[in-house]
């Protein structure tokens, strides 16, 4: 990013000054409206805020601050660390000014410079604390400093409990020191999200899952390595998994020149600070130079001269008006000859100006506005594949695989979730990432499975479970994750009563239009939505409509289901009488095989109960595919 130097930005903001004069106009209305739009992502509402209250008063370092942060979000670095960079020669203590260029610095990859700017700017913080601790410690914990990250973010956390990222980076630097049970308490603690603004570019990712931070490499945490065992499974290159990104090279430290030329500079008062009555002015050389006196002036206006060395000089900064002024310091040889120059931009404010109290009171809320939204944000997604990572690590494999896919079914995208999802998996015995292998046939001769899809339906399902009942006969449901999710208490009677569960994907769509990971996505989504209702976790699968493919085949063996299929379809008798379809079904299934019917209103209603009488009287023997075809 190009920072510009300190001089440009004394020569703009006294430009600014000179073309607005010394009137300040009461802009506390446009600064809280600009804030406002950045908390509702508005970008260019907020810009147009900040530059009206810019151009009313162009000394106003609130204005500048809420202009670049507009900027930023707009991707416009530069400008905005140019206003950035104004502000903090308007206002050396505003913590906003600092936080603006430490989020510059963290979007042009000057994570190190950025996790400096944040730590200065919470030397001035008032409002905003614990957000702008937390964005330090997250990139503290993103650089491997872990210890750092660790009393930064328990600091932050011990400010506001709920502060999201705070907690985010407690947790991660605490399993990053192999502190998992505390790391467990500390992600797996609520935070406030719902008082969040619109992130916008300032949304960070994992503070140790993404794959420019030190813990992803030192834990060689790349997909491809991890799930070498099982090649077959990965996405091809190109697809819709991204490969990891390398890891960012660490940045250099700035060259220092080795000549820095003779030396004439104003040691006091300090660049940037507000300055008010009669002040000393303090003038070092190294004596390279035969200056035999200096001149002081203030705004191109003599002040004071000094023979003396150090050179001293006392400046009334009454003789001026109120605003950023220009102090300078010319050194004289014996001759007259001007052999050096020194300059800074100080703020003047001897009472000149005065606010109205509730035109201070705006400005202050702006202040603090800007301060944090400036900070850095975490995600939920982030925070709970941590989670799940630190209850891995804690042994709480169940519990990890539930953090896991909650992530997945959000976000497959976000970085080794998926790796973590499948492999926590095969963990559990799921048989995820093994080859394929679908069911077609029953292992067991003139065996019956009775299979119903569709479901949990609240008015056919209880009937089929009474039928089902009255006869003795155990059968397996293939449900559909979003019906399990709207009636829970049925998928839990289904499973009470004896009977076995599958899935039938989450939305009943044709998987075969969708890509591999759009199939994972689905099956991920159903085997949750059954688990959270029941407890139970399904490893049978019915692909909806029979639509089935490559890239199903392997999106289900490589999130640990066997695909079921049937020998007999409800479906091939439209509109036919029950007692006829029973009598047709009962003759092919006399050696057996897989039945397939319905928890809805199709020929299913009609023919269920003379089927399950015709073989019950004939003693056929009927139960779930597990129990027939020898699955796991």
């Amino acid at each position: 990013m190009r920072m510009i130097g300190r001089t440009s930005v004394m020569l703009l903001v006294l430009a600014a000054t000179v073309a607005a004069g010394v009137a300040h106009a009461a802009v506390g209305d446009d600064l809280l409206a600009g804030c406002e739009a950045l908390y509702r992502g508005r970008w260019q509402a907020a810009q147009a805020s900040f530059e009206h209250a810019c151009a009313a008063d162009a000394t106003c370092a609130e204005a500048l601050v809420g202009n670049g942060a507009a900027l930023l979000q707009q991707g416009q670095f530069d400008a905005a660390a140019d206003l950035f960079s104004r502000a903090t020669v308007l206002a050396p203590e505003m913590a906003a000014a600092h936080t603006g260029l430490g989020a510059c610095r963290y979007l042009t990859n000057g994570i190190y410079e950025a996790m400096i700017d944040y730590r200065r700017a919470l030397g001035y913080a008032s409002g905003g604390r614990a957000a702008v601790r937390a964005s330090a410690a997250w990139l503290a914990c993103r650089l491997g400093l872990y210890e750092s990250a660790l009393a930064d973010a328990s600091a932050a956390v011990a400010e506001d409990p709920d502060e999201p990222l705070a907690r985010h980076v407690l947790g991660a630097a605490l399993l990053a020191l192999g502190r998992n049970d505390e790391a467990v308490e500390a992600l797996g603690r609520p935070a406030d999200w719902g008082r969040q603004a619109a992130p916008g570019r300032l949304e960070v990712a994992s503070a140790l899952m993404s794959p420019d931070a030190s813990y992803w490499a030192e834990h060689a945490l790349d997909d491809r390595q991890r799930l070498a065992s099982a090649p077959q499974h990965m996405l091809p290159e190109g697809g819709v998994c991204p490969a990891a990104a390398p890891a960012e090279a660490t940045p250099t430290a700035p060259r220092i020149p080795t000549d820095m030329g003779p030396q004439f500079c104003i040691i006091r008062p300090v660049a940037g600070t507000v300055v008010s009555g009669t002040i000393e002015m303090v003038v070092d050389t190294d004596g390279s130079l035969p200056i035999r006196h200096i001149a002081v002036l203030l705004d191109d206006t003599f002040i004071a001269i000094s023979n003396v060395q150090p050179f001293r000089a006392s400046v009334d900064t009454r003789r001026v008006a109120d605003g950023v002024r220009e102090l300078r310091a010319e050194g004289y040889a014996a001759s007259g000859e001007v052999l050096a120059e020194a300059t800074i931009i100080v703020q003047v404010s001897n009472g000149a100006r005065t606010l109205a109290p509730e035109e201070r009171a705006a400005r202050k809320v702006a202040r603090d506005e800007l301060t944090r939204l400036l900070a850095l944000r975490a995600t939920p997604l982030t925070t709970a594949q941590l989670l799940g990572r630190a209850l891995e690590a804690a042994d709480r494999e169940a519990e990890a695989v539930a953090s896991y896919e909650y992530v997945f079914a959000h976000d497959p995208m976000l970085p080794g979730v998926r790796t973590d999802l499948l492999l926590a998996y095969r963990a559990m015995g799921l048989g995820a990432l093994e080859p394929s292998r679908e069911i077609y046939f029953l292992r067991r001769p003139a065996t019956i499975a009775l299979t119903f899809d569709d479901g949990p339906h609240p008015v056919m399902t209880p009937w089929i479970l009474d039928l089902l009942d009255r006869y003795g006969y155990r059968a397996t449901f293939f449900l559909v994750g979003k019906q399990a999710a709207m009636y829970p208490g049925l998928v839990r009677e289904i499973a009470e009563r004896g009977h076995e569960l599958g899935s039938h994907s989450h939305t009943h769509c044709n998987l075969c239009t969708l890509d591999r990971l759009g199939v994972e996505q689905e099956l991920v989504r159903s085997r949750a939505a059954i688990r959270q209702a029941c407890g139970r976790t399904v490893t049978l699968f019915r692909p909806p409509g029979g639509n089935y493919d490559q890239s199903v085949r392997f999106a289900a063996a490589a999130t640990g289901f066997v695909p079921v299929f049937w020998t007999e379809n409800i479906g091939n008798y439209p509109g036919a009488d029950g007692a006829r379809i029973a009598e047709a079904m009962d003759c092919k299934l006399a050696t057996g095989g897989i039945v397939l019917l319905h928890n809805g209103y199709d020929e299913t209603q009609v023919a269920l109960p003379h089927l399950l009488r015709r073989l019950y009287a004939r003693g056929a023997r009927c139960d779930t595919i597990s129990a027939l075809a020898g699955v796991r």
